[in-house]
C-alpha cells in the first residue's frame, strides 16, 4: 500500500495524455482496498459502475495499474526473520548485474531487490524462518566472485503510511 497523497499526476510537460481527475481518484481509492468491489469504487469516484470498470480496464491496459495484491503476514507463515542486504559488485560484476538480479529474484526468501545508486549495487530484502536461514541465503545466493561486498540489516519493523 502507498500513500494515497503520493497518487498525483507528476508528469509536467510530458507529451503523454495526462491522467483525468477521476482516474487519480480511482488509483487512491485502489491502492487503499485493492479488493473494494466496482460498485463501491464507482460509488466513491462518482462515476457509473459500468464507465468506473472500463476506466479501470483503460487503467490497466495502458501499465499504470500493474496487478492487484494480496499483503501477506509471513511471521504467520513462520517467517520470522527479515534482512535488508546490500551488495556491492565488483566493477567487472557490473555487467552481470542483471544475471545477479534474476538469480535473487527467483530465490524464495526474496521479498525484493532494489538497484540503487551510491555505494551499494543492491538492495535486497528477504525473510527467513532463523538466522540460519538467512547466513544460508547469503552464502547461497550472494557468494558470486562478481560481488565485492555485501552488507546485511536485520529489519526490526516495517512502517507503512
Amino acid at each position: 500500500m502507498v500513500n494515497s497523497e503520493l497518487i498525483v499526476d507528476h508528469r509536467l510537460q510530458s507529451k503523454d495524455v495526462h491522467l483525468a481527475e477521476v482516474d487519480l481518484a480511482i488509483l487512491r481509492e485502489l491502492s487503499s482496498d485493492a479488493r473494494i468491489s466496482n460498485k463501491d469504487l464507482a460509488s466513491r469516484v462518482g462515476l457509473a459502475p459500468s464507465t468506473c470498470s472500463g476506466r479501470v480496464s483503460a487503467l490497466r491496459s495502458r501499465g499504470i495499474i500493474k496487478g492487484f495484491h494480496a499483503e501477506i503476514d509471513f511471521e504467520a507463515l513462520g517467517l520470522h526473520v527479515f534482512g535488508m542486504i546490500s551488495v556491492r559488485m565488483t566493477p567487472v560484476g557490473r555487467s552481470k548485474l542483471s544475471e545477479i538480479v534474476a538469480g535473487l529474484l527467483r530465490a524464495p526468501e526474496t521479498l525484493e531487490v532494489f538497484q540503487v545508486s551510491g555505494e551499494r549495487d543492491l538492495l535486497v530484502h528477504i525473510a527467513t524462518a532463523d538466522p540460519t536461514g538467512l547466513n544460508a541465503f547469503i552464502h547461497e545466493h550472494l557468494s558470486d566472485p562478481t560481488i565485492a561486498h555485501t552488507q546485511t540489516s536485520l529489519v526490526f519493523g516495517h512502517h507503512r503510511p
